[in-house]
């Protein structure tokens, strides 16, 4: 528990440092978008994506299916969100299924507008995880439960429409499971690298109705 404390808290910092970074973008020609200007306030967001990777040798093969989070928020103001978000990977090797894992949790992410068309997003995310690995023996297959916890930082293409391309640079995260038979693995991600890039897409949806006024 006092390990997840000191990483929950360092997470927690590293979500703050985000945040005041993306203030300080302020001074990089970016800004916060204020409650009476036009913008995506009390709009909800879908967002996600889908990769497929495969590898095949004279021998063997393998495959990776994942989800980033696929994710529903709310614009709470202008520039923050909150939500929750669902993800699942799958590996496989010579077509049988050797690790799935699931992961559910809530997110919150503040923006900062970079001119018209491009935003500069973090994010943070707390996801409760779940799913099979198979046994070191080859024999079967084990439950294990965790949790994940991950901040990182977006940037922002607005299309028009609501839609707009998200690419994530950058990650730092840690995941922390159990199993019956073991105790509790870690592992960590930071930094830079093509493990943390990847690409999405979202759409902003507006169920606020609209007065006569803005008809006209």
């Amino acid at each position: 528990m006092n390990n997840f404390n000191r990483t929950a808290f360092s997470l927690a910092l590293v979500g703050l440092s985000m945040g005041s970074g993306s203030i300080k973008a302020q001074f990089l020609g970016g800004r916060r978008l204020k409650d009476d200007e036009d913008g995506p306030k009390e709009q909800f967001m879908v967002y996600g994506s889908l990769d497929y990777s495969k590898i095949t040798t004279p021998s063997s093969s393998s495959s990776t299916v994942s989800s980033a989070p696929l994710g529903v928020g709310y614009f709470i103001n202008n520039n923050d969100l909150i939500g929750v978000n669902y993800a699942y990977s799958q590996n496989a090797v010579d077509h049988n299924v050797i690790y799935k894992q699931n992961e559910a949790g809530i997110w919150y992410s503040p923006s900062v507008m970079l001119g018209k068309y491009f935003v500069l997003i973090a994010q943070v995310d707390a996801h409760y995880v779940w799913g099979q690995q198979l046994t070191a023996t080859a024999e079967s297959m084990e439950n294990f439960s965790g949790y994940r916890l991950r901040a990182y930082p977006l940037i922002g293409i607005v299309l028009g429409g609501g839609w707009a391309l998200k690419f994530k640079f950058a990650e730092l995260s840690m995941l922390q499971t159990k199993t019956k038979q073991e105790g509790w693995t870690k592992s960590y991600v930071a930094g830079i690298s093509g493990s943390t890039f990847g690409v999405g897409i979202s759409k902003n949806f507006d169920f606020r109705k609209k007065s006569k006024t803005d008809d006209n």
